[in-house]
């Protein structure tokens, strides 16, 4: 959250899932899509008041490729990149690449070699453990920002945050929790701006399971889920039910021809087909079959969500063991496979995402053993027209769907609370934060803003 105060991305994301201008404010392909040219703006300033030129963009986009793995996925598929007077960069792919522009998206615009050097709204005066302290960056290019200062505080809990800001210690609650969405919406000394979260969360299988490996376990284990009452029950309505890692929202979606409606019984007869019957271990237990789901032990969601999916799968004679994790072995066992199933959020934004999430390949985040998919996602990743990339979404929706690597369970909604005396100009399915540089106070006055 801070860094996006510090620093823009080179494109910016609409809510379609397509890009637009940021700091770079066009760009076109050759007639190979091999070679991208971004055209800068000419009025961009880091915070020590360099100027972004095409050859200081070159170095920072050559930094970021050096550590694609973890900023920009496709960025390893990058041969070259050049700087051409006076204001474009040339990037050389290997083959035609259609997540570039969705990845730069995802790029902050940094000076190399100094991260905290950005080119956005905010730049820091200083950063402790507890606390943030930015102020306003008058050379910004899109304007200068109307709110003088910005300091971000970390509290132990939300309701040490909450009281915050009912004192007017703080002027912004980053997210408002959905156990307590209803109360704080109540209170009008605030105002709540919702928004959806591009977040889904699944049930991921290791199909290197002796049972899991099985497709109709799989389908038997996707019918039990009522993602109605996931939505309802785990996630207090803030949500709404996954059919796939694709969201609605993206201009390349089209709703799976078909898809899992609730019904534990064809589960059970699936399942019974299988040959996977109920047992009877003791006079109180009936099972089918056992597997432990990894869960991420500090974020009360999932815990939610998961005690609702083992009690929707014990309806059918599944045992699902929960086994909480904390993220700093949850990451290291995804990796390496060491794992049944697991239940954790992905990121939807864009397409490249879902190739790195469920594509196999060396260094994967998900080494799950799913395979089905790859072939798929390399048309997609290397389609050259719109109509090509719906193709082959709507082909991966349908192979996600006989051959499923999860229960995709829900999507996210989540709500920033401002106050009042601040005003907003909130946009539509937008997070309210990715224009705070247009906050105000309500009476027109400059005034500091503090979260």
């Amino acid at each position: 959250m801070i860094a996006s105060l510090l620093s823009d991305p080179w494109l910016t994301n609409k809510p379609d899932g397509r890009q637009s201008d940021r700091v770079a404010k066009g760009w076109t392909w050759d007639e190979t899509g091999t070679k991208l040219r971004l055209k800068l703006r000419s009025d961009v300033y880091f915070h020590d008041g360099t100027l972004l030129t095409p050859q200081v963009g070159t170095a920072a986009l050559r930094a970021t490729k050096e550590n694609y793995r973890t900023e920009a996925f496709s960025f390893g598929n990058i041969t070259s990149i050049e700087p051409i007077e006076p204001d474009t960069i040339e990037i050389t792919v290997q083959a035609p690449n259609s997540f570039i522009l969705a990845d730069l998206s995802a790029v902050l615009v940094v000076k190399p070699g100094q991260p905290t050097v950005g080119t956005g709204p905010f730049k820091l005066v200083e950063q402790t453990e507890q606390q943030t302290e930015l102020v306003a960056f008058p050379n910004y290019y899109r304007g200068h920002p109307a709110i003088a200062r910005v300091s971000v505080a970390n509290y132990p809990t939300q309701r040490n945050a909450w009281a915050a800001l009912m004192r007017g210690d703080i002027d912004m609650l980053h997210e408002v929790r959905r156990e307590a969405a209803e109360f704080v919406e109540r209170e009008t000394t605030v105002k709540t701006y919702k928004f959806p979260r591009p977040y889904y969360i699944p049930l991921v299988f290791n199909v290197r399971h002796p049972i899991l490996k099985r497709v109709d376990v799989r389908l038997a284990i996707n019918e039990a889920m009522d993602r109605e009452a996931l939505v309802r029950d785990g996630m207090s309505g803030r949500g709404r039910p996954a059919d796939g890692p694709i969201a609605p929202e993206h201009w390349a979606y089209s709703r799976p021809v078909s898809t899992f409606t609730y019904d534990p019984d064809a589960a059970r007869a699936r399942l019974d087909d299988a040959g996977l019957r109920v047992r009877t271990p003791d006079a109180a237990t009936q099972i089918r079959f056992s597997f432990k789901c990894l869960v991420f032990a500090n974020d009360a969601r999932f815990e939610r969500l998961a005690l609702l999916v083992q009690k929707q799968l014990a309806d059918v004679g599944i045992d699902m063991q929960i086994e909480p994790v904390s993220q700093r072995e949850l990451v290291p066992r995804l990796a390496s496979g060491n794992f049944d199933a697991f239940l954790f959020e992905m990121a939807g934004r864009s397409l490249s995402w879902v190739y790195e999430f469920w594509r196999s390949h060396e260094g994967t985040m998900n080494n799950s053993g799913y395979r089905a998919a790859d072939a798929v996602l390399d048309r997609i990743q290397t389609a050259r027209t719109d109509d090509e990339i719906r193709a082959g979404v709507a082909e991966l929706e349908r192979v996600l769907h006989d051959d499923p690597p999860a229960a995709f369970l829900t999507w996210q909604e989540t709500s920033r609370a401002v106050s009042a005396k601040i005003e907003v100009s909130p946009e539509p399915n937008r997070d309210v934060l990715s224009n705070i540089w247009m906050w105000r106070a309500a009476d027109g006055a400059v005034k500091q803003a503090a979260r």
